[in-house]
């Protein structure tokens, strides 16, 4: 038979040890409020000072007294629970031990004569009698673990949703369309239709005078909602070689547009969660077009893309094409001839 008898619990010298540490902070403690005891009596007054400074001088000392007296108050009542605390401590740990000293015997005795009654047996019935000890550990052991798994199945589980939006394949916008510029975490209709009115209605005959006399012009248009447009008109002529007259040049001429949005401050719209409100000037746009669901396209500079999953997520729910268009951190909104057209999703 294995001696057991010098097996005991861990930690019985650890805790003597966090007793007597407890007791030595208790002394210390002491000690520390003497000292502030002592020097809460001050002085006598000065018999030199003035009649009239004693009297102030007193209530100040008074009063720094009651203060000091206060604070040795609490002290003490710290102190006293401290000591209530080690003395439970003490019975605990006294109580601990004799459960200790009761469990290691219980334990030795029926591992006695479990060695016993082993001993008694021949061979084979030894090797049955290790065969059942081993399968009623391994149970013992499989209680347990089932234990466990039962207590972790109880626990709640925290689950992590994670919102995916499903990305649809592009296609060409070839009907109407609504421009938002998406900056600083602010959305902003570009007025796109009502600046092209406006060169419709005052500057189409300045550019075409200007054509005539040379090959450029240019203006300005605006401000309309915060955006004026520079409209820069180009003349290209390119030779072409004709079939029929193999020394004759033929002259092509070509209008090349371009259209840059310029706005009228930095900091221009709405944030994304008020501009998808019903009365946001987007909804209003949305709803002024004839199309059921015209294409939105956005364009988003690079201090705005977490912005951008919101606005992606609103126009997947309501069934509206949405096209982007990322930008650089100063380049502008650019329409041009030779451009190509936005893809929407």
């Amino acid at each position: 038979m294995d001696d057991d008898s010098n097996d005991g619990l861990p930690g019985q010298d650890s805790f003597i040890d966090v007793v007597c540490n407890m007791v030595g902070i208790l002394i210390i403690l002491v000690m520390i409020v003497g000292v502030r005891a002592s020097r809460a009596v001050t002085a006598p007054p000065d018999a030199a000072a003035a009649p009239h400074a004693a009297a102030p001088a007193d209530e100040a000392t008074r009063r720094q007294i009651e203060q000091e007296a206060s604070a040795v108050a609490v002290v003490e009542r710290e102190i006293e629970q401290a000591a209530r605390d080690v003395v439970d401590l003490a019975a605990q740990g006294t109580l601990a031990d004799a459960r200790r000293q009761q469990l290691t015997l219980v334990k030795a005795t029926v591992e006695q004569a479990i060695d016993q009654r082993r001993s008694q047996l021949d061979d084979q019935g030894r090797r049955q009698f290790d065969v059942q000890r081993d399968i009623a550990a391994a149970e013992i052991k499989l209680h347990e673990l089932e234990q466990q798994r039962m207590a972790a199945l109880a626990e709640p589980t925290e689950v992590e949703q994670i919102q995916c939006v499903p990305t649809p394949l592009a296609r060409t916008v070839t009907g109407e369309e609504i421009h938002v510029r998406l900056k600083h975490g602010l959305l902003a209709v570009v007025p796109v239709d009502a600046l092209l009115a406006e060169i419709e209605r005052r500057g189409a005959h300045y550019i075409r005078n200007n054509l005539k006399e040379r090959n450029q012009a240019e203006d300005v248009f605006g401000p309309i909602d915060g955006f004026r447009m520079r409209l820069s008109v180009e003349r290209l002529e390119s030779a072409d070689l004709p079939g029929t007259a193999p020394t004759a040049v033929a002259q092509r001429t070509q209008l090349a547009l371009q259209g840059v949005f310029l706005p009228t401050g930095d900091r221009l719209g709405q944030a994304v969660e008020q501009a998808l409100l019903p009365g946001s000037p987007l909804m209003a746009a949305i709803r002024a077009k004839r199309s059921a669901s015209p294409a939105v396209v956005v364009w988003v500079y690079p201090d705005s893309y977490s912005e951008l999953r919101t606005i992606k997520r609103a126009m997947w729910d309501a069934g509206m094409p949405l096209a982007i268009r990322p930008l650089t951190a100063s380049q502008p909104i650019i329409f041009s001839t030779a451009g190509t057209r936005a893809a929407a999703q």
